[in-house]
């Protein structure tokens, strides 16, 4: 590691990591719960007759919302105060946040079998129309808030320190981008009559929840930059054109709030602008950054290794990355392309994920237990979810629809029978990676062993 934590933010950190990794157990949890929701002799016995979409709202919120923004308020923890001492102001508020996380975390998860049991299918935050489930949410959303934006502003004479380091620099961007995703969700809550119905919903969350795009697409892009220094032991471009790159994503970031006051909420005008910038924003700076990561497994072989579980995780990020993209200029229709396109998309940033927390461990124990299955972890991780997008692209191009399961799915021909095996066949694939990775991180955090992977 090319920099160190205080004992504080170790202890922080490791909590943080668990937490991290809690939600990704529930997230496969309630996975499995959609699936039972559909089992015949096996639905009555569950909490609610829709239990299916409860299932799918708790499941997306684990894995995608609450995963992606308590790691990366890890990330940012560890990223920004280095070598000298934490003042006590700003431990026990970094405490507070990691807390807040915790329990939110936990409510989300007790949400449907306490009374939470009217899902909205909303996009990019779907939710229980319950107040449990929103204070479940706001206390992660705050939590989260206060693990990424407090430590670059407790000490400042300390920044400098920190920002030698891209990644650093990187993970404060982050911190600041998810600030102005919560200010678009506050404005959006203000302008709108509560209604409690879709409409409502979807575009309550939608200037905010294509903030929170960069704000993942940011920490992803910090992840690719510490395996990459990590890997190759060097920088694949300049310091200061990956600052500018970076840099790049929170400006197209920036006029985001602003756009509640120019254009009327529900116009169409608002919800362009939104699409406009990740359309822009988000390219550019993720195709440069990956292409060189890329052009350096060339130039440099013997570097790599595909038993390295660090440039396995960096590489099949890239690809799963590019691959989303690729399937995203090719949706035409309202199907399972859509999800086919983000799946990618955020396959790639939980092996981005992954394959960093291989890289910042030894900061909160001795290291990586040894294990025969590390190396194929990111490997099923990657070949899984890649067989799971493209089983959902091919259906999604025989007219198989979005948010629907079992007979509504209309699986009446081949390819439509083919996609969604293929699917399905991936997700377990990819299960089985996940599972070695729980079983790998926790164990070397709280089993005090020698063995260590080197």
């Amino acid at each position: 590691m090319s920099f160190e934590i205080c004992p504080e933010q170790s202890q922080l950190g490791k909590v943080g990591l668990t937490v991290a990794l809690s939600t990704i157990i529930f997230a496969e949890l309630f996975a499995l719960f959609a699936a039972a929701a559909r089992m015949p002799g096996v639905y009555d016995w569950l909490p609610s007759a829709d239990f299916f979409h409860v299932a799918l709202v708790t499941h997306v919120n684990l894995a995608i919302v609450i995963w992606f923004l308590v790691f990366s308020g890890l990330l940012c923890l560890i990223s920004q105060i280095i070598h000298k001492d934490i003042s006590k102001r700003w431990v026990a508020l970094a405490w507070a946040g990691t807390i807040f996380s915790t329990i939110g975390t936990a409510l989300v998860v007790m949400a449907p079998f306490i009374g939470a049991t009217d899902p909205v299918m909303a996009n990019y935050i779907p939710v229980l129309d319950h107040p449990i489930f929103f204070i479940a949410l706001l206390l992660v959303f705050a939590g989260v808030m206060l693990m990424m934006v407090l430590p670059f502003l407790a000490n400042l004479e300390q920044q400098k320190a920190a920002l030698q380091h891209e990644f650093a620099f990187g993970m404060k961007l982050t911190g600041i981008t998810f600030g102005i995703a919560v200010i678009c969700l506050l404005f959006a809550f203000l302008q709108l009559e509560p209604t409690r119905t879709l409409p409502y919903f979807e575009v309550a969350f939608w200037g905010g929840g294509h903030i929170l795009q960069f704000v993942n697409t940011l920490a992803m892009l910090s992840c690719w930059i510490l395996l990459s220094q990590t890997v190759f032991q060097k920088q694949s471009l300049p310091s200061w054109s990956i600052r500018a790159l970076l840099a790049l994503i929170l400006i197209f970031a920036l006029p985001a709030p602003f756009f509640f006051y120019t254009f009327e909420i529900q116009s169409p005008e608002f919800i362009n602008a939104f699409t406009f910038l990740m359309r822009w924003g988000l390219g550019a700076s993720t195709i440069i950054i990956g292409g060189m990561i890329v052009f350096d497994s060339f130039r440099y072989p013997s570097h790599i290794s595909w038993k390295d579980p660090c440039y396995t995780s960096l590489i099949i990020s890239i690809m799963l990355f590019a691959y989303g993209g690729i399937i995203g200029t090719l949706i035409d229709y309202s199907d399972v392309k859509i999800p086919a396109h983000y799946h990618g998309v955020i396959g790639a940033v939980t092996l981005a994920f992954m394959g960093a927390s291989y890289v910042v461990l030894p900061l909160f124990c001795k290291g990586c237990v040894q294990s025969r299955l590390i190396p194929w972890q990111p490997i099923l991780c990657g070949v899984g979810g890649i067989l799971f997008v493209t089983g959902m692209f091919w259906a999604g191009t025989h007219g198989v629809a979005r948010k629907v399961s079992g007979a509504a799915q209309g699986l009446d021909n081949l390819g439509k029978i083919a996609g969604m095996s293929m699917m399905g066949f991936g997700g377990l694939i990819t299960l089985f990676g996940v599972l070695i990775f729980i079983y790998v991180i926790l164990k070397s955090l709280y089993q005090k062993s020698n063995k260590l992977y080197p």
